[in-house]
Formats: structure tokens, sequence, C-alpha cells
């Protein structure tokens, strides 16, 4: 399907501000003859939090490797902090949180974070001052100490994972279902967490099917099927949909997607 993002719902901009930190002009990618991302068209302002929203399997996670070079695109273009794809020489001031935790079991929270911050070239006087502040913002200061993390629940376990994205004060943060198997109280705590970083002036792109996590962006691109469905404030979106809320907003462009998808296909086999 090659439905363009301004054929489904025409397109609210997000508030104007600094020059974007990632840009992506008319991006696909294929799997062979599959095509799963269908023209992308996303800018990511500096300064603010950035959310992917959308279901399962709909080209979230695909999206954020694109950016973080962990994927190439089949064609358009993508920048990165000023820099093509994959960003090579701006990747030490990106912090990426997979949606798999990649973590070193055998060793501590501690000895994770020392490890993969001497991956960025911090030295061992930045780490004793970065270390501690990571952990408490992610609430994991007490109770590690010597505990491998093979011995931590899955909860700890994501908690550490975005320490490590954290640690070494990256300006532009991409994170993955940051929060998923997360309690609500610790939920609400990183969201916190992620509005004083971007108050501080660190950009968040982060992804998202929860509805609740995605009216605390500052800006929402709604995906659905590779495709951008639409994009704006969550005011401007319920607004734009005429809706009572993002969620029914999200139904109310997924259907429009739908149908303009559908009419292409009749159009095709006419």
């Amino acid at each position: 399907m090659s439905v363009k993002p301004d054929d489904a719902v025409a397109e609210t901009s997000p508030q104007p501000g600094d020059e974007p930190l990632v840009r992506l002009h008319d991006v696909h990618l294929s799997y062979g003859r599959t095509e799963v991302l269908h023209g992308i068209d996303l800018e990511v302002p500096a300064g603010r939090i950035t959310g992917l929203l959308g279901p399962s399997g709909h080209g979230k996670t695909t999206l954020v490797n694109l950016v973080v070079g962990a994927l190439k695109a089949t064609s358009g273009e993508i920048t990165v902090l000023g820099e093509p794809a994959p960003p090579r020489k701006m990747k030490p001031a990106i912090g990426y949180m997979p949606q798999s935790d990649a973590l070193y079991d055998d060793l501590t929270a501690d000895q994770n974070l020392r490890f993969f911050g001497s991956l960025y070239g911090l030295s061992r006087a930045k780490l004793d001052q970065a270390i501690p502040a990571v952990l408490h913002t992610v609430s994991l200061e007490s109770g590690t100490g010597r505990k491998t993390v093979a011995r931590f629940s899955g909860g700890m376990k994501r908690r550490l994972s975005l320490a490590v994205a954290l640690v070494h004060s990256p300006r532009l943060l991409v994170l993955d279902e940051p929060t998923v198997g997360l309690d609500p109280v610790h939920r609400v705590r990183l969201w916190a967490a992620f509005r004083s970083m971007a108050t501080a002036g660190a950009t968040l792109l982060i992804t998202t099917h929860v509805m609740e996590e995605a009216a605390g962006c500052d800006d929402i691109v709604m995906i659905h099927d590779g495709l951008v469905i639409a994009h704006g404030t969550p005011d401007q979106l319920v607004a734009t949909a005429g809706t009572a809320n993002l969620e029914e907003a999200f139904l109310t462009f997924e259907a429009q997607a739908e149908q303009v998808g559908q009419a292409e296909q009749d159009g095709h086999h006419a």
C-alpha cells in the first residue's frame, strides 16, 4: 500500500521551535517484496518529547531503528543531529533504549553502567558522578548493591536499561516502549523524569501504544500500518478529529486511513 499521510488526514504541525534534531523525508523500508514503511515524513523538534503512537507491529520500532542506525532505509532521507543516518559521528550524543534489555546478567547495575559508560568515553571520575544520579532517576539507588542483573525483576531490568541510555547525558534520547512491564508508580515517576529532561534541554523520541502516556508528549506522531496518519500536539489531534479524547482521535484517523487504503485497492482492481 502506498497511501501518503496527507491522503489519510490533514496533518497538524507541531509548535515551532528550534531546528529539528531528527528529520525523515519520504522514507520507505522493505523486507524483500514486503514494504513496511510507506513514505514516512517526520521531524523531531529539539527540547521536546515526541511520541510515536500506534499498535504493536505497525512500524514504530522499525522507525526508531532507522533513526539510531540499526536498520537502513530502502529509500528516502534521514538526518540525525545534522548527520545522514546512520549517525556515526554523532552516535555518542544519542541514548538508545531498545525494547529488549541489552544487559550483562552476570554484572551488577553499577558494573553494567561502568561498562557502557566507558564505551561512550566517560572517565572513572565522571562515572562516579553520573551513576548515582541515573540510578536515582530510575529508582534503583537502593537494593541493588552487589546483586547481579540475573537476580533483577523484569521491571528492574527495564529501569536499568533506561539508566544505561542516560548515563552519558545524551542530547537525543530514543526510547522504545520504555515503560513496558513497569508498575504504575514507576511509570509515573519515569514520565516525570522525561519531562524534567526535556525541560533541561534534552530531546526525546518515545514509542508507546498507551494513550495516557502519549497525552504526556509535546508532539504525537500517530502510526498505522507503516504510515503516519496524523501528527500534532495532543490537543490539536483531538480538536482535528472532533473527538472527546486521544484514543477516540486515533480510532478516527485510523478509520480514515483504512478507507483511503481500501479505495486505492479498489481503484487498482477496477
